[in-house]
């Protein structure tokens, strides 16, 4: 006898509730969006994810425009992910640099939307949707059960969380013997981010293949490192905080001098665990403008005595279209970002993206402007040199060894 849709959910979310761990080749395509991974979860909320393929034009459209993302897609390809459910461990085999950082950072291309190994949606399906039986349909060799889901409500707050549903409508196919998910259609709503990335229409497609319904090796969601890793640990830091913790003078006073604070008062730093190595990424908004999201001017420094991916593509790019500038007595390279996409670039996005490096003592700096002109950029740049040059340790504390690219 058939089943009901209302049964087919019920088994569905008694099925994911009792599974303790799974594994599968996850595949990910939306529109130009393309991405393959496999990936392994366990409770209570652990995951790995090792990318085969990695396909997102907004990323490299974010690169070349301000040099925006930490990875690029072949740059993610070949990097192994452990998400211990406290933290996330990034290991690139192929220069040997581990990087922990804080919560789950795992590179989903779905801006908005966390797609990867996610099928805990499951265990309130029917709490959550509307249902609707689609019929059924034949996927790599097993009968599947269609089912159309639609949002109850698009938003709902209570007392100590808010819950926003991002999609329209979804249909999930589910296995008619284990009730796992074997694939997922769902169409971004408003005012999710990839509803303006991808459009109303456009479907976003989730598959699971090869799906092993049981828990994997614990030992897969514990990463420990080579003897000969080079690790760093990422954090959340005041500017206090940041001044402390660099092993390199690099004096952050003629920011604030110029008018240009923190944004929300925190920044980024990795740092190794001698000590001796780390970068830095400051985002900066100006302090008159402090608590107005209408601000017309932005600034984000990366510093560092050692290269990151993302300082090393700019180092790259500054060296190869830059032009030469002096900063006091640095020799540095600005570059016109804007320029090299003014015939791509919409209206809206038609502003001003200037970027000056420099590398002083074994530290390299990289100074991009949003909104600024090229007087004020090398105004504030100028201003950052020269405090570097008239602090009396910074000549001793940026070390002895070259800089290193991870």
């Amino acid at each position: 006898m058939t089943q009901s849709i209302s049964e087919v959910a019920r088994a569905a979310q008694a099925a994911i509730e009792a599974l303790e761990g799974w594994s599968a080749t996850q595949s990910i395509t939306a529109g130009a969006i393309r991405a393959e991974a496999q990936v392994r979860t366990a409770r209570p909320g652990q995951i790995t994810v090792e990318y085969r393929t990695y396909e997102d034009p907004l990323a490299e459209f974010e690169e070349r425009y301000v040099g925006g993302p930490e990875y690029l897609g072949d740059e993610l390809v070949g990097l192994q992910f452990v998400h211990d459910a406290k933290s996330t461990w990034i290991y690139d085999p192929r220069s040997d640099v581990a990087i922990r950082k804080p919560g789950r950072t795992l590179y989903c291309p779905l801006r908005g939307i966390d797609a990867l190994g996610e099928v805990s949606f499951l265990r309130d399906l029917i709490h959550d949707f509307l249902l609707r039986d689609a019929g059924t349909e034949e996927i790599a060799g097993r009968r599947a059960r269609l089912i159309g889901l639609k949002p109850k409500v698009r938003q709902r707050s209570l007392l100590l969380k808010e819950e926003l549903f991002p999609v329209s409508r979804a249909t999930i196919a589910l296995d008619e013997t284990t009730s796992f998910p074997l694939r997922i259609v769902l169409y971004p709503a408003e005012p999710s981010p990839l509803f303006y990335l991808i459009g109303p229409s456009t479907p976003v497609t989730v598959e699971y293949r090869n799906p092993r319904l049981e828990a994997p090796d614990p030992a897969r969601f514990t990463f420990t490192p080579s003897e000969t890793a080079r690790i760093f640990e990422e954090q959340s830091v005041t500017q206090e905080m940041l001044s402390e913790r660099l092993p390199f003078r690099f004096p952050l006073e003629p920011l604030s001098d110029l008018g240009y604070g923190l944004h929300r008062g925190r920044a980024t730093l990795a740092r190794n665990r001698s000590g001796d190595r780390a970068y830095a990424l400051l985002t900066l908004t100006p302090t008159q403008d402090e608590g107005s999201s209408n601000s017309e001017r932005a600034l984000s420094l990366r510093i560092g005595n050692y290269l990151s991916r993302n300082m090393g593509r700019r180092r790259a790019l500054l060296a190869e279209k830059g032009e030469s500038v002096d900063l006091q007595s640095v020799k540095a390279r600005l570059l016109d970002r804007s320029a090299l996409l003014a015939d791509e670039l919409p209206q809206s996005l038609d502003r001003m993206i200037l970027e000056v490096g420099w590398e002083r003592d074994g530290v390299h700096a990289f100074l991009l402007g949003d909104g600024v002109d090229r007087e004020e950029l090398l105004k504030i740049a100028s201003a950052l040199t020269k405090a570097a040059e008239e602090a009396p340790e910074a000549a001793e504390a940026s070390g002895t060894d070259d800089a290193s690219t991870g």
